[in-house]
């Protein structure tokens, strides 16, 4: 019995002294192709700054790559280290487990594509207004996973990457300028060329409209509209400050030169009604 435990020690001992060496080659070449990982890591974000590509995007695609290189340094050390190993059995399972995953976590995947896309093609950018039909606002924050936009009444709404790359989405200050439109009716007793005149005159006074146009868009029951057209500064807040003072201001103006702004009149005629005196 002591010679049989004695004898499998030393087939150890022989085993270990005989694969010591390679497994130390393969610890090496792990370790290489680690140091190898973060040098690409650290490449990839100073690529990133260089070519002004997002922060989220580039520290993304670092870690991506330090995690695929990574994994390929420990095939080629198992490979070193154990003879027999063959990666494309674990590869083989490995891709009926990952088609498994996909089905469970569709809408994960999904989300983290379409925030690549949306990261690498910047339709949007920190700060602008958006409006995506349900939510309207500005975008406070971009990941892989959804959009955080703060909306115009305050609330914060967290949108799902593949809703925004889904589906159109109007970029509210993705130019500097947006145009108004506004629509003011005047009496048909006054005169329509001076009433266009006095709002046009009116608004190219005010520094933060620009291309102020009036037109007469339609004569309606109590009224003659007249549409008003002009551009400003994008952001709503503006929008909505420069409006209220553009109505104020052409009320005024439309008031002290006596012109009417009607509101609608209804006519009510009696057909055969007889009429009795009280005595």
């Amino acid at each position: 019995m002591n010679e049989r435990l004695l004898s499998t020690f030393e087939n150890m001992r022989d085993s270990t002294i005989e694969y010591a060496p390679v497994v130390m080659v393969a610890v090496v070449v792990f370790f290489l192709f680690l140091l190898a990982a973060s040098v690409l890591s650290k490449g990839l974000i100073r690529i990133g700054k260089e070519t002004r590509l997002d922060d989220t995007l580039a520290v993304l695609l670092a870690r991506l790559g330090h995690t695929a290189l990574t994994f390929f340094g420990l095939l080629v050390a198992a490979v070193i280290a154990l003879p027999n190993f063959r990666p494309v059995d674990m590869l083989a399972g490995l891709g009926v487990a990952s088609i498994a995953v996909g089905f469970a976590l569709k809408e994960i995947l999904q989300n983290f594509f379409a925030g690549v896309l949306i990261l690498w093609r910047k339709p949007f950018l920190l700060g602008d207004e958006i409006n995506t039909g349900a939510y309207k606002g500005t975008v406070e924050d971009i990941n892989i996973r959804a959009i955080r936009l703060r909306t115009y009444s305050g609330t914060l709404a967290v949108i799902p990457n593949s809703q925004i790359f889904g589906n159109p989405v109007e970029v509210i200050t993705g130019l500097s300028q947006r145009r108004v439109e506004l629509v003011v009716g005047i009496g048909y007793s006054d005169s329509m060329a001076k009433a266009k005149s006095l709002i046009l005159n009116y608004l190219e006074t005010l520094p933060e409209i620009e291309r102020p146009k009036v037109y007469i868009t339609e004569l309606a029951p109590s009224s003659v509209n007249i549409k008003v057209h002009f551009w400003t500064q994008a952001h709503q807040l503006n929008v909505l400050n420069v409006t209220d003072k553009a109505l104020e201001g052409i009320k005024d103006t439309l008031d002290q030169a006596g012109i009417d702004i009607p509101y609608p009149h209804n006519v009510v005629q009696f057909h055969n009604v007889n009429l009795k005196e009280n005595v």
